[in-house]
């Protein structure tokens, strides 16, 4: 199958709530840094207590993230997962597994984290990002596994906040 072509990996990220801040440039640099990874149907994305080395985005398909068996969630295109892990520097929640063929878009940790230390104005939306969330913490859902309900957990779940 042939790479995405640069600007739609643009046009999705700008689709995607963790950078619904960010300007057109902010989302080009992220852009540059995402990664195209391919996984089948029921294939394992991580596991539960691995190190957290990157963030993902759902562009086609449907991932599960459970915990001991137990579903928390689904993220659908434009949904996002890991950055919890990124942000606060803790191990993989729960697993990640690929419910139908996907493709996901990754950004690595340290690569992340460069961009953001050379780029304040990514930091300040990311922080907007999250303070908009902050009255939806659930514990597991949303924008990367940080509170707020997305999109793509929304049409999964009715638009109800996950109970687990």
């Amino acid at each position: 199958m042939s790479e995405l072509a640069q600007i739609e990996k643009v046009v999705f990220l700008q689709s995607v709530d963790l950078f619904a801040f960010c300007s057109a440039d902010e989302v080009l640099r992220l852009a540059a840094l995402a990664q195209e990874r391919r996984y089948e149907e029921d294939e394992v994305i991580y596991r539960e207590h691995e190190a957290a080395d990157a963030l993902y985005f759902v562009f086609d398909g449907e991932v599960v993230l459970k915990d001991r068996g137990r579903e928390l969630r689904r993220e659908a295109r434009g949904g996002s997962f890991g950055a919890l892990e990124i942000l606060s520097g803790q191990r993989r929640g729960a697993d990640a597994q690929a419910v139908s063929a996907c493709l996901l878009l990754d950004i690595e940790a340290e690569e992340f984290f460069d961009l953001l230390s050379n780029n304040i104005e990514i930091v300040k939306a990311l922080f907007r990002t999250l303070a908009a969330g902050a009255g939806h913490a659930d514990g597991v859902g949303g924008i990367g596994g940080l509170g707020e309900t997305s999109e793509a957990t929304s049409r999964t779940t009715g638009g109800a906040p996950s109970t687990a």
